[in-house]
């Protein structure tokens, strides 16, 4: 899954990709093609998705950027995907862009620098879904291939049934 995310991010039109990696990194990086992107891995990996996005960020080289949050585990999510919510996003750079889809908004989403710290500031198994609650003006992005997350193995078979349905022989 993490391969499917890495080559959707790298056909969008994005600066540069950060791949944030935790429990069984050196495992993960053998297995796949990272491309051009910057490795971290975050030792603390244990506390949750707050960790991975402080380590995330504090990688990135400009602290004036954006930042788009794309999770691994929503494998429906294409290059097409990411170019609109690039796109809506850079048409006000001053405000988050979330992808909405299932009555929520979250990742993927850009956040602005100016957010940054609010970012900084989440704890535990908080991600920037958290933060865009709290906030009213961001721009929504319908995005219904994000809503099939893969949280265990009997989601990945769903997914991959649902998928070789969809696909012709």
């Amino acid at each position: 899954m993490l391969q499917w995310a890495i080559d959707a991010l790298s056909s969008a039109d994005i600066d540069g990709l950060t791949i944030v990696l935790g429990a069984h990194a050196a495992e993960i990086v053998s297995q796949i093609a990272p491309r051009d992107a910057t490795l971290v891995v975050q030792e603390d990996w244990g506390e949750g998705m707050a960790a991975s996005l402080r380590a995330g960020i504090a990688s990135l080289p400009s602290p004036e950027a954006g930042v788009l949050i794309a999770l691994a585990d929503q494998p429906d999510i294409g290059a097409a995907d990411y170019g609109r919510l690039i796109t809506t996003w850079r048409a006000a750079p001053e405000t988050p862009a979330a992808a909405t889809y299932a009555n929520t908004r979250g990742a993927p989403c850009i956040i602005p620098a100016a957010f940054r710290s609010a970012l900084l500031a989440l704890q535990g198994d908080q991600g920037a879904r958290v933060l865009l609650r709290t906030l009213t003006d961001v721009i929504e992005v319908p995005m219904e291939n994000a809503a099939r997350d893969i949280d265990t193995r009997d989601d990945w078979h769903s997914h991959l049934r649902d998928k070789s349905l969809r696909e012709p022989p």
